[in-house]
């Protein structure tokens, strides 16, 4: 009896989970906004974007898209932000974007940006050496929604122990790393940025940090005759130092899969962290400074 009663109240967990969770489509009526970070490793070079996706249709190639517009000002307004191309998605959950391929050292792709029809296990993309794979789909809640987390890695083929995490894909949001991230271009350019909020209908609905959106707007880019910043050693084994020419505020660690490792206060011109106890892999420093973020990758071995 004890073990039928325990067979029934795990079947109406499920019912109930089955219940509240509804996929949400990327495409969806209303205004969306994404604010993102973009920095890059090879060209010192770091800046905010804006990206606005309206219910304006636009047909590129025959294909009927909804209008995805860039800006940088406060409060979007399509006739002073740029549009830069279109947004669909097919009704097997698949997202596309067709559009401006390019914007300073930012790379995005004219190809799908998301299948979320995909299962755990489910390879797709990859160049020659590599390939992608789904490792794992969390359900995570958001502004009190449900929605799926698509945990990506890239596998290595010429040794299929070793893999790497790239990205974080979540319905009706998109990648963590931003809505045009290119899991391409951090495969061969090591560039990386993240998104700082999600709005939608002029809600809030995601925001990375305490500040939220606040003071995204009107930074001006880091530009390399403007500072100096150093990395040092690439791979790091037991301690990385940070250095800039710029009065760092503090900084913040996270590794490849998204989550935040550390972060800390520093106050000074330079940094040294010890890294010791760190997985072996991929890790993105983000340095607050007092001209703006930076966002530097580097190598635990």
């Amino acid at each position: 009896m004890k073990k039928l009663v325990f067979i029934l109240i795990i079947i109406s967990g499920l019912t109930t989970y089955a219940q509240d969770y509804q996929y949400i489509p990327m495409v969806k009526p209303g205004l969306q906004i994404w604010t993102t970070y973009f920095g890059i490793t090879e060209t010192p070079v770091s800046h905010y974007n804006r990206f606005a996706l309206t219910e304006e249709d636009t047909v590129i190639e025959s294909e009927t898209y909804k209008k995805l517009y860039w800006f940088q000002d406060s409060v979007f307004n399509s006739s002073t932000a740029e549009c830069i191309g279109g947004i669909r998605e097919n009704d097997n959950r698949q997202v596309f974007y067709k559009g401006k391929a390019e914007y300073d050292h930012e790379y995005w792709p004219n190809r799908m940006l998301y299948d979320f029809s995909l299962s755990i296990g489910d390879t797709f993309l990859g160049n020659i050496n590599t390939y992608l794979r789904v490792l794992s789909i969390d359900t995570v809640e958001i502004n009190n929604i449900q929605r799926r987390k698509f945990n990506i890695i890239e596998i290595f083929r010429a040794d299929t122990n070793y893999m790497e995490g790239v990205g974080n894909w979540i319905e009706g949001i998109g990648d963590m790393q931003g809505i045009l991230y290119s899991i391409y271009h951090l495969l061969i350019h090591s560039s990386g940025g993240f998104l700082r909020c999600y709005e939608y209908n002029g809600e809030l609905q995601y925001h990375y940090g305490k500040e939220g959106c606040s003071n995204t707007v009107g930074l001006n880019d880091i530009e390399k005759d403007k500072a100096e910043i150093l990395v040092y050693p690439i791979p790091a084994k037991d301690d990385i130092n940070f250095s800039c020419s710029f009065m760092i505020k503090d900084i913040e660690i996270y590794d490849i899969m998204g989550r935040r490792v550390l972060k800390t206060e520093v106050k000074d011109y330079s940094k040294t962290i010890n890294i010791s106890s760190y997985t072996k892999g991929s890790y993105i420093a983000k340095l607050n400074t007092e001209q703006g973020l930076v966002s530097k990758k580097f190598i635990v071995e």
